[in-house]
């Protein structure tokens, strides 16, 4: 079966300090293009004529992104600029194994293109600090319905049950268990008034998972 593969549905991600977030409307990505260093150590007894040379110093290179300008999007990478700080990065392939570049990087450029009839767009660049490490990813592509959830009139929600984990399943068709944090509810719980609350999880990705999709997961609880 052919391996080939356009890059529709790639994905750059930055580190918000506790998860990959996606950054929209990209219209094209540049991976790190690492080169390294020779050193010359031709001496006076090489007489056949030619140089030598040994391995130096590596170099991470260039990534970057062009894309639609927006004033988030632009924000986000501007505030990266103005920090000196190394920001962490993620380029997620659409090929069947995730391909995933991850590095640390600094952004040096953010040019925005203003055009008389065509999209304003801006080109990122960042310079790559230190190695860029190549892996896969898994990513959520679904999670598993909840059951309805009954409980008596007065039950507070610390009581209610709400479950730790939930099961999600991968684009690769595997399963997994994931620990998930639940909002207050809406309407808001109130274990006192009988009707139907729906709460919204957000699943909690360990390393190597990645929800580029916000896929959450929903339970609803009765009050009677």
């Amino acid at each position: 079966m052919a391996n080939e593969f356009i890059g529709l549905g790639a994905i750059f991600n930055r580190w918000d300090g506790s998860a990959w977030i996606p950054i929209a409307n990209i219209t094209s990505i540049t991976p790190p293009a690492p080169t390294k260093d020779t050193v010359d150590v031709t001496t006076m007894d090489d007489i056949d004529g030619y140089r030598r040379f040994i391995g130096g110093l590596r170099d991470g290179g260039d990534a970057g992104f062009s894309m639609n300008f927006t004033g988030g999007g632009y924000g986000i990478l501007k505030s990266d600029f103005e920090n000196d700080a190394i920001q962490n990065y993620q380029i997620v392939l659409p090929d069947t194994t995730n391909t995933t570049f991850e590095f640390e990087g600094i952004v040096t450029g953010i040019p925005v293109d203003v055009p008389l009839d065509a999209q304003v767009t801006c080109e990122v660049t960042i310079k790559v600090s230190g190695k860029t490490n190549m892996t896969t990813v898994l990513v959520i592509a679904s999670i598993a319905a909840i059951s309805k959830i009954n409980v008596g009139n007065g039950t507070q929600l610390a009581d209610v049950g709400l479950p730790s984990t939930v099961t999600v399943t991968y684009d690769d068709a595997t399963t997994a268990s994931l620990p998930v944090v639940w909002n207050a509810g809406t309407p808001i719980y109130d274990g006192s008034t009988s009707g139907t609350y729906v709460f919204a999880g957000t699943v909690t990705c360990p390393t190597g998972v990645i929800n580029p999709n916000a896929v959450t997961a929903a339970v609803s609880v009765d009050v009677t």
